[in-house]
């Protein structure tokens, strides 16, 4: 049976893509404290200088529900694979061919177009020992780097515990911190894309405001929380303009190599989503985008963690697999777009990854269950393209499923190394090899 593919939409150009943070705002949840750092460190002259000791800065891209990777990284000239999938195989005719007999998924032109340019990597058969089939165990597992007790600090917030770094140092765009970047003493920042929305009528707005405006001589807790609201709007008011750049044709008014080239003639955001404006089916390109934006202004962030849910298909997996590998393509395809041409953008990773894999065979409602090894993808500029790491058999299986070939803290290691700059066995309580993706 053929995969359906992903519906047509206007190309998501890199002025239409920066316009998403304008739309979506840049409004979060921080602590008082911590609003405060963020409003501090936001430069308006356009810096593009990081503080992590390689120049360079990680996109975390979290795929929750366990992504199907076999029809993501294709085997699609192997017999056992259509063999096994049966009306779930992806007709080889619409497989974006990669090498070695494997192709992406239809819905993915960006990330194949990356393949082609050399800035995309594809880790096969990522997984840990002992595999099971939680979502949060396994997750817990991937973000703790810890998989005999996956209940302690994130391997990325056991960073920010060593250095004693601000938490700015690491942003998740979301409503909450996730496990990989929350340590014992420091944890990331965490910022909401959506606008802030004050409670109540006018009167009542006004009301909040002038409470934001108490002083130091209110009791603890007031003085706190009045803090912590005028940090809120001060925030608001000084990343919203960042963000708000976007919308003319050289946002944040670079000159020279640092300019970017723009399609003056694109509309906002509501254009590129064909009159509709935001909706649910652009969250992970609104994330990316607010990412993009924030290093374009030069905050200083050495992490970013944005999140797309919705992989767990047990029923109906090719329309849903399809809608939601052409939002990640799109998301990660536009936002290393639209920073190619800083300096900044020219040292950011993104890597691409979910807590497990899928069954080899696909059930009885037209999907698959949880299963075992996955892909990991790793792009950009620095990223050295190719496959990485041992394809699993399909057909020497265990309990239905791929077993692991490339333990996962390699790929941490990795990243450790050779993005944020510190010794990875510090992190990951071991030393492990490698991957020669960077």
């Amino acid at each position: 049976m053929t995969a359906p593919l992903a519906p047509a939409r206007p190309p998501m150009s890199r002025r239409r893509f920066l316009s998403l943070a304008a739309a979506g705002g840049a409004a979060g949840m921080l602590g008082p404290a911590l609003w405060e750092q963020l409003v501090t460190a936001a430069p308006t002259s356009g810096s593009t200088k990081s503080p992590s000791t390689t120049g360079r800065t990680l996109v975390l891209v979290t795929l929750y529900g366990g992504n199907d990777g076999l029809n993501t990284v294709i085997p699609y000239t192997d017999p056992a694979y259509a063999a096994a999938r049966g009306f779930l195989a992806i007709d080889p005719s619409t497989v974006l061919d990669l090498a070695d007999g494997f192709g992406l998924h239809p819905g993915m032109p960006r990330l194949q177009a990356l393949w082609k340019a050399g800035h995309l990597g594809i880790v096969h058969g990522v997984g840990f020992a002992d595999p099971n089939y939680s979502h949060f165990q396994s997750m817990d597992i991937w973000q703790t780097a810890l998989p005999q007790d996956p209940s302690g600090t994130g391997w990325l917030g056991r960073w920010l515990d060593k250095t004693n770094a601000s938490p700015l140092r690491a942003v998740a765009i979301g409503p909450s911190v996730p496990t990989v970047l929350a340590g014992d003493k420091v944890q990331a920042a965490a910022i909401p894309p959506g606008p802030i929305q004050l409670p109540g009528s006018p009167t009542e707005v006004a009301l909040y405001r002038s409470l934001a405006g108490g002083d130091a001589s209110q009791p603890g807790l007031l003085a706190e929380a009045a803090r912590s609201n005028a940090n809120l709007l001060t925030v608001n008011a000084t990343l919203g303009p960042i963000l708000t750049k976007t919308e003319h044709a050289n946002p944040l008014h670079l000159t020279g190599a640092e300019a970017p080239t723009l399609d003056g003639s694109e509309q906002a955001l509501a254009a590129a989503n064909g009159g509709g404006g935001l909706s649910v089916a652009n969250v992970l390109s609104t994330q990316l985008s607010v990412v993009a934006n924030l290093l374009l202004a030069g905050v200083p962030t050495d992490v970013f963690s944005v999140e797309l849910g919705g992989f767990d298909t047990h029923t109906n997996e090719l329309a849903t697999q399809t809608a939601l590998l052409g939002e990640l393509d799109t998301g990660v395809g536009a936002f290393l777009d639209a920073i190619s041409h800083t300096k900044r953008g020219q040292e950011t990773v993104v890597v691409v990854y979910t807590e497990f894999g899928r069954r080899v065979a696909a059930n009885a409602s037209q999907g698959t269950d949880h299963g075992w090894a996955n892909v990991v993808f790793v792009a950009g500029h620095p990223v050295k393209g190719g496959f990485y790491g041992e394809p699993p058999s399909l057909t020497a299986l265990s309990e239905g499923n791929q077993p692991f070939t490339t333990d996962f803290r390699r790929v941490l290691a990795t990243v450790l190394d050779q993005v944020i700059g510190v010794d990875p066995k510090v992190f990951l309580q071991g030393s492990f090899p490698q991957v020669a993706f960077l």
